[in-house]
């Protein structure tokens, strides 16, 4: 089986999980069986299982709930390895973990540097983001030595 089908059907587990007569307990299975298979598929190098899996690791879940599986160390190695096989929105939230200093040191040449990446692969809010972060450089509110 490719990895795309692989993800399709993982992709279906999830869908599935809110179904009318779904039990909280079949949720719970559905979830966890949903989670293993987008690890393994992230571990094998499957670019948009990365930055899901990253995802699954905010802090605000799915209709901005607190997330129970909030890591942040989690998240930031899940970014960087998607952001490392140019995958576009990755670079664009791994370049704002790296401006507010979330996960890592604060390294405003590395954000300034993930966001140019990050709108040179596409990415309209990475294209948003690097033109603010330059303004902001301009303006002042970044001492030149922090860059």
């Amino acid at each position: 089986m490719r990895k795309s089908d692989s993800y399709s059907l993982n992709n279906n587990i999830l869908l599935n999980l809110y179904g009318v007569k779904t039990s909280e307990e079949e949720k719970n299975i559905k979830y966890a069986q949903y989670l293993n298979a987008l690890r393994k598929l992230a571990y094998n190098g499957y670019l948009d299982a990365q930055y899901d899996l990253a995802q699954h690791y905010e802090d605000m879940g799915f209709w901005g709930l607190p997330n129970p599986y909030h890591n942040i160390h989690k998240k930031f190695y899940w970014y960087s390895k998607a952001a490392e096989n140019n995958h576009a929105a990755a670079c664009n939230n791994l370049a704002d973990m790296y401006e507010r200093g979330e996960g890592c040191t604060q390294d405003i040449k590395k954000a300034l540097s993930l966001y140019k990446k990050s709108a040179n692969l596409g990415d309209s809010c990475g294209r948003k983001n690097y033109k603010l972060l330059l303004k902001q450089i301009k303006s002042g509110k970044y001492k030149l030595d922090e860059i």
